[in-house]
């Protein structure tokens, strides 16, 4: 702003300087002259002005730049040393796990596995995280999916199963069933023996090797004419075969082999039977048992007083009596070793014998005969009894005690042997008439201690 005029100094030499009050009247002051009556002038009045510059404000852009550029400076500092190492994550799906690793760690991650089952092949990267072309801090972890192969089953049990059902069920399991035979005291056709074994686990469509019998391995059928039927029933098992022994009349000495068949070097399989025939002692007889007595009356003689011709009684004699008893009938010794029992106590009961039955323990089938205490082809009266020895079996159950039945009636017997968890064999004997249709006897006896389920043989009496 314009200062307003001062007064004069006195002092001051005066000049004439017009002077704009802007208060009042333009005055024109007049120095180093005498102060003079004003007067009326006619003259242009020029107006001067002092041009006084515009304050502007600062300039604040240039500040706002720098401070941008410092900050975005920083900003990219601090990217720069917080950034760590990333290296790009390799495309490894379809190759094989042990390349696939490999290719991982030179990329420098960790490669870890998982598997999954797939019908791929076994040990082929089905998937990886993170993905492939994928920018990963190095050291980190990269996971593979991993092909376990195709799905994998159950194998099936089917040892003594027959050929046609197991191969069924390998095949229901989705396995291939390959079949191979061998020789075998299995019956022909059953299967002895598989690999993989009951239980494990393979792929669907892997093979399972069925181990099949086609029965016993053939053998060439020995000599045994001339020898007795014990040695020859011993030559016979020792080649795997089995002696069949019919007693036949002859002089020759009891119990020697007359004949046999198959004949001798013939080629058969093992377990077969073959028949020998023994000869069978002659008829033992008793002998003829003859009392006599002969009876005599003496002759009386008596005399008269007169003259009489004198009576004579002749001698009386008997006749002697003569009475002959009947030999015993003989029975001759089955061979059941190897048989069910229930098979072998028919057989004995078919010879007119009984069978006393003693469970052992053994690596046979529950119910098996492994011995018996008479060789096969022995003469024996009929009714007699031979022990033989029956296998309890591998696993033998429980033992139970035989409930005694011995002159029950059989329907009674069998009942209460049955509700004992017992099995029942009746073998029928003739016997007198007050016996028939009752229990003469049984085996194992009443009492004894057997496993559960063995068979109980009741002896019972016919007409």
């Amino acid at each position: 702003m314009n200062e307003p005029p001062r007064d004069p100094d006195p002092e001051e030499p005066l000049d004439e300087t017009i002077v704009r009050d802007e208060w009042g009247e333009e005055t024109v002051v007049r120095r180093d002259e005498p102060v003079v009556p004003e007067t009326i002038v006619d003259e242009t009045i020029v107006d001067e002005y002092e041009e006084v510059p515009v304050r502007r404000p600062p300039l604040i852009w240039p500040w706002l730049l720098a401070f941008l550029v410092l900050v975005l400076g920083g900003l990219g500092a601090y990217y720069y040393f917080s950034q760590k190492d990333e290296n790009t994550v390799p495309r490894v799906v379809g190759e094989r796990e042990e390349s696939a690793q490999a290719t991982i760690r030179e990329a420098g991650f960790e490669p870890r596995s998982e598997r999954q089952e797939s019908p791929k092949p076994l040990g082929v990267v089905l998937d990886q995280s993170p993905d492939g072309g994928t920018e990963l801090e190095e050291g980190k972890t990269v996971l593979l999916t991993v092909s376990g192969g195709p799905p994998r089953e159950t194998v099936p049990d089917v040892v003594g199963e027959q050929t046609a059902a197991a191969v069924a069920a390998v095949e229901a399991a989705s396995f291939e069933a390959k079949v191979t035979e061998v020789f075998s005291d299995k019956q022909a056709g059953t299967v002895v023996e598989q690999d993989p074994t009951a239980g494990g686990n393979l792929k669907e469509g892997s093979s399972v090797a069925l181990t099949v019998s086609k029965g016993r391995k053939p053998v060439d059928v020995p000599d045994v004419v001339g020898t007795t039927s014990s040695e020859a029933t011993a030559t016979l098992r020792e080649a795997g075969l089995e002696a069949n022994l019919v007693p036949v009349p002859s002089d020759r000495p009891a119990g020697t082999v007359l004949a046999q068949n198959p004949a001798p070097s013939t080629s058969v399989r093992s377990g077969t039977k073959v028949r020998l025939n023994v000869a069978r002692a002659p008829d033992e007889t008793t002998p003829a048992t003859t009392e006599s007595t002969p009876t005599t009356t003496q002759a009386t003689t008596t005399t008269a007083p007169t003259t009489t011709a004198p009576t004579t009684t002749a001698p009386t004699t008997t006749a002697p009596t003569t009475t002959t008893t009947a030999p015993p009938a003989r029975a001759t010794v089955p061979d059941v070793v190897g048989q069910e029992l229930a098979v072998g106590a028919r057989g004995f009961g078919d010879e007119g014998l009984k069978v006393a039955v003693k469970y052992v323990p053994s690596r046979e089938a529950q119910g098996r005969i492994v011995a018996q205490a008479q060789p096969a082809g022995t003469e024996r009266r009929s009714g007699d009894t031979v022990q033989v020895n029956v296998s309890t079996g591998p696993s033998p159950a429980a033992a139970i005690t035989v409930p005694d039945v011995a002159g029950q009636d059989q329907r009674a017997a069998r009942s209460s042997l049955e509700a004992a968890g017992f099995e029942v064999l009746a073998v029928e004997l003739a016997s007198a008439s007050s016996v028939v249709g009752k229990v003469i006897s049984q085996t194992p006896a009443g009492a004894a201690s057997i496993p559960g389920g063995s068979l109980v043989i009741l002896f019972v009496g016919r007409a």
